[in-house]
């Protein structure tokens, strides 16, 4: 029994130091990784444009040649690190570079700006892991997601290239619910991506048109923990739709876009309503007027007639920021075409945005070529006072330049860019910016302030020092932005 026992406890502590060592060990490989992440993330990140428009088979040298140094890495530790580590980490390296090559077609055309069929060497490599996308164990690998995220875009964009889905909403929802039903096949595999698209979308779109897709899921769904996140948000979302009016401000085509209105109670407040309307973000890409519903609820409890706007976002309805800008400028003139219905104030309508919202917001003043064709143009789409939260001033940048492929006049996108269209006389204008914005840079609503003063206009702008770009609603910034807010509007009479 004795024998036993120090045979047993020499095992333990063989198998501890064996652990410990491996720790060390496994330590030293991830501080040496993150020096050459580090070194990588600094030679590609500032050169993306650049590197995206070389020739394909250039740019894929250096991605292979980038690739060679963490696979030499881990080939020198992988006799001392436990198998299972180096097989994720062999995962992980591969599809971290695999994603940035099939990332290389539409990167390509958007900062190249010529169009680009994917050649055999994308297509092999993409049929090469196929079978990787049907491998439930594969699932918690954050570099693999992401190169299944990236593969469905891939041939997303093939579809739209051939006009599929340009009639229907939620055109990103449909075309990857589609492609996960024909390429990921494996039951637990394609359950979870539609669960990850489907949850995204309720969160960052909305439950607008989704019926089948949510039908769908139910009907599929084995997994209780997806099951039940995905109908408590649906829940929520339906909740937050009811108790306010809806109306429809603007069809084009088979789209129709949505004003969600909240009044106060007629009877109490029987004066003529302000009015302020909020524009959401999400760089016309994404977004949902439910993110304002709390706020529009507040000022309706104040006697305003407060409203949540939707409008065109591309991985919605295949738009770009010209529709979106239109849509803007539509629904200001929708609301001073019912003033009276809703007994509104014309001279108080505020229009409120952050970051692509604010940019909107400032192309409701000043876009004045970009007009629905349905539009009476009798009504100004020009709000009386202007809210920009880190808006975006500045369309002719590589962080813009997926707006301009398409474009046979890349100088077009001009005639949305705020920095290129102050003019006097504009409404009373608040601007806030945070120095510290890593989606819009501080330097471009400097060069709108400057414009602003040129032009002679009442504004004022606030930059709040080492704020980050979400100044909205990430503290502390987000009590700064609604203080300034409501100094603003004090000094109005609001």
């Amino acid at each position: 029994m004795k024998k036993c026992c120090v045979l047993f406890f020499a095992l333990i502590a063989s198998y501890l130091l064996a652990a410990q060592q491996d720790s060390a060990v496994w330590k030293q490989y991830q501080s040496e990784q993150r020096a050459i992440g580090r070194s990588f993330s600094n030679y590609f990140y500032p050169r993306y444009a650049t590197l995206y428009s070389l020739p394909e088979k250039e740019f894929i040298v250096k991605i292979d040649s980038a690739r060679a140094l963490f696979d030499e890495l881990l080939h020198k530790y992988s006799n001392q690190l436990d198998k299972s580590l180096v097989d994720d980490e062999t995962i992980s390296i591969k599809y971290y570079f695999d994603k940035l090559i099939i990332d290389y077609p539409s990167n390509y055309e958007t900062y190249a700006g010529k169009p680009l069929e994917p050649s055999p060497l994308i297509t092999r490599l993409i049929e090469k892991n196929l079978p990787d996308l049907n491998n439930p164990e594969l699932l918690t690998n954050s570099d693999l997601r992401e190169y299944v995220k990236a593969f469905l875009y891939f041939y997303e964009n093939a579809a739209h290239k051939k006009g599929q889905y340009q009639h229907s909403d939620n055109q990103h929802l449909e075309a990857a619910w589609d492609l996960i039903s024909k390429w990921i096949t494996q039951e637990e595999c394609a359950e979870t991506w539609k669960y990850e698209y489907l949850r995204n979308h309720i969160e960052n779109y909305g439950i607008k048109n989704i019926g089948r897709f949510y039908r769908d899921f139910k009907d599929i769904c084995t997994n209780i923990e997806y099951y039940n996140n995905i109908t408590a948000m649906h829940k929520a979302d339906s909740i937050g739709r009811q108790g306010h009016m809806i109306r429809t401000y603007k069809t084009v085509g088979s789209f129709k876009l949505d004003m969600h209105i909240f009044l106060s109670d007629s009877i109490r407040y029987n004066q003529k309503r302000p009015v302020i309307v909020y524009f959401h973000g999400g760089s016309w890409s994404e977004g949902k007027p439910d993110w304002f519903f709390d706020v529009c609820k507040w000022y309706a409890k104040q006697g305003w007639m407060a409203c949540a706007v939707e409008y065109r976002v591309s991985n919605r309805h295949g738009s770009l920021p010209f529709q979106s800008v239109m849509d803007a400028r539509s629904a200001i003139r929708w609301i001073r075409q019912h003033a009276n219905e809703f007994n509104i104030d014309t001279s108080k309508i505020i229009a409120s945005g952050n970051s692509a919202g604010g940019h909107l917001v400032l192309c409701t003043a000043l876009a004045d070529k970009w007009n629905e064709e349905t539009d009476d143009l009798s009504f100004s789409p020009v709000p009386n006072v202007l809210l920009v939260n880190a808006g975006v001033f500045d369309l002719t940048d590589d962080r813009t330049a997926w707006i301009r492929k398409g474009l046979k006049d890349k100088n077009t996108v001009k005639e949305i860019s705020p920095n290129h269209l102050v003019k006097p006389n504009m409404p009373p204008t608040l601007l806030i910016h945070g120095t510290n914005d890593g989606s819009v840079p501080f330097e471009t609503a400097k060069v709108f302030e400057q414009e602003m003063k040129k032009a002679g206009n009442n504004f004022e702008f606030h930059a709040l020092k080492d704020a980050p770009h979400f100044i909205w609603y990430q503290r502390p910034y987000s009590a700064d932005v609604s203080f300034l807010r409501a100094e603003f509007l004090k000094k109005l009479e609001y």
